[in-house]
């Protein structure tokens, strides 16, 4: 009896507390479904953004406003080409190459990595970013970045429309920079708002 008692106190108590939740504080409510939804969120797949840029300056313009002004948990990489030949490990390239992991790490952020490797196709190339050992594992001896259709092949397996590889992997080949945003769908679509007016 005494049982039977205390769960009719404690059904009692939760729906004084249902009324009081919903009439006195909505915003209470209304916080409920947001919680659900980011939790839902993080359950979904993450996807790539692509973008090639022509200056360095539009490049450089779209990660500070993509680090100041979207969400910290975008993931970045920056793909550009140094020579339209391959260059060997020469002073002057490794000059470059420690020069260029410093300016990239202020840029992308201090966890950010760098390389440089040759595509035969497009020249030397660094990768700077989260994406660099993606480009950096090897195959055969060589990293999959240098092999003939290996760009192609990485950026097909991130996920990205076999169009918009082409377009800008001959970007790429024109001398542009191609910017690599991983992030969830809600995170891409407030930093594309954000950059789309620099081109």
């Amino acid at each position: 009896m005494g049982y039977r008692n205390d769960l009719n106190h404690i059904a009692r108590i939760v729906l004084f507390l249902n009324l009081f939740y919903r009439n006195e504080s909505p915003t209470y409510i209304s916080n409920i479904p947001t919680m659900m939804n980011i939790k839902r969120r993080r359950n979904e797949p993450k996807y790539f953004f692509i973008n090639s840029y022509q200056y360095l300056w539009q490049l450089e313009e779209a990660i500070k406003m993509i680090r100041t002004n979207a969400s910290d948990e975008l993931q970045l990489s920056v793909l550009g080409q140094l020579e339209v030949v391959c260059i060997s490990n020469t002073k002057e390239l490794m000059k470059s190459k420690k020069a260029l992991k410093i300016y990239w790490k202020g840029s992308l952020g201090a966890n950010s990595h760098f390389g440089l490797f040759c595509n035969p196709e497009i020249g030397t190339l660094f990768i700077a970013g989260t994406l660099v050992s993606q480009f950096l594992n090897t195959l055969d001896g060589r990293f999959l970045g240098e092999i003939t259709s290996g760009l192609f092949g990485i950026l097909r397996g991130l996920g990205i429309e076999e169009s918009k590889v082409t377009w800008h992997l001959n970007a790429l080949i024109q001398g542009h920079f191609v910017l690599l945003v991983r992030g969830y769908d809600f995170q891409l679509d407030r930093m594309v708002a954000l950059i789309e007016p620099l081109g």
